[in-house]
């Protein structure tokens, strides 16, 4: 998706989200970008000391910077300082930096704030909050997390679909440490879960017993 103008009647849906270690500690923030067609993508960051009032507000102006100016979009959030104080006015005592640059992004666009009650069961929430909480471990650990701007695509498979073989928890904190055009998918040779960039066209890993199994195949199918 291009940066360009968008036409007012398509409409985006937003569900932003910020997560912190502590208070301050280190946070992260996610935000859940569904395109009019459906398709979606979680965009997600951190930072190693931060407060959860400024990774909510990250949430929703990185949510919307990827979304084309002039489209109308609903952003959803469980957090009441951001929703209230867009909507009700509540005073703003602190991150002028933040709320200056969202200002700018909702000028940018036709934007209503919805508040969803958290940890409720609405499902792009949870992943909101649930990549947000990711970050900010990631974070806590590494340093800062960064993954955003990128053209919004359908979202990956769900991590159950490709980890057959695999630790859970080892594919869920690679998960926001992939690179741009990186994947991760299921190895026919192993079953095992591995990493993959967007123009590898085999679904093999590069173990040495599946490269050979792949090759094989290939030259089976020349023959």
């Amino acid at each position: 998706m291009s940066a360009g103008a968008a036409t007012s009647s398509q409409t985006y849906h937003v569900y932003a989200d910020g997560s912190c270690l502590g208070n301050p500690g280190p946070g992260g923030w996610a935000a859940v970008i569904v395109m009019p067609d459906g398709a979606s993508r979680t965009i997600y960051g951190g930072d190693p000391s931060t407060t959860n009032n400024r990774m909510e507000l990250t949430a929703a102006i990185e949510g919307l910077r990827v979304i084309p100016a002039g489209a109308r979009v609903v952003l959803r959030s469980d957090s009441q300082y951001l929703v209230k104080t867009m909507t009700l006015g509540w005073k703003r005592n602190m991150n002028s930096d933040l709320w200056l640059k969202l200002d700018h992004e909702v000028g940018e666009r036709k934007v209503r704030f919805e508040w969803v009650e958290g940890h409720a069961g609405d499902p792009l929430n949870e992943q909101a909050d649930r990549q947000a909480r990711a970050a900010a471990a990631i974070a806590g650990k590494t340093g800062h997390v960064h993954y955003h701007g990128l053209p919004i695509v359908e979202e990956e498979p769900p991590a159950s679909a490709v980890e057959s073989g695999e630790d859970d928890a080892t594919v869920r904190e690679l998960r926001p440490l992939l690179a741009a055009g990186e994947s991760i998918r299921k190895c026919d040779g192993c079953g095992r879960a591995f990493v993959a960039a967007a123009s590898q066209p085999d679904r093999h890993c590069q173990l040495a017993m599946c490269q050979l199994k792949a090759r094989r195949s290939t030259r089976h199918r020349i023959k």
